[in-house]
């Protein structure tokens, strides 16, 4: 979203079965790998999601939550270009 930090980890959020993906590409656990399969909870649209991007306040927790300057700075950035503008119109 912002281009200013490669992710640890890639997210892969699924509205599919994620057992469908595991079959359908053949993909096996890796405790080194450094991605991350998950089901896909919210049921809106965005236009991230045109993008192949999850909606911005879930990238903004997910940065909080680790704690990491380097995270929170760029958390920050989201919140500010990107969620705080929706807010303000309430």
């Amino acid at each position: 979203m912002t281009h200013y930090l490669k992710p640890e980890i890639t997210t892969i959020y699924s509205h599919k079965p994620l057992n469908d993906l595991v079959v359908n590409f053949r993909l096996r656990k890796d405790t080194q790998g450094n991605i991350e399969l998950r089901e896909q909870f919210w049921r809106f649209e965005t236009d991230d999601q045109a993008r192949g991007l999850v909606p911005p306040v879930l990238v903004y927790a997910d940065l909080m939550a680790t704690g990491d300057a380097r995270n929170v700075e760029t958390a920050r950035m989201i919140y500010q270009n990107q969620i705080e503008k929706h807010l303000l119109e309430a």
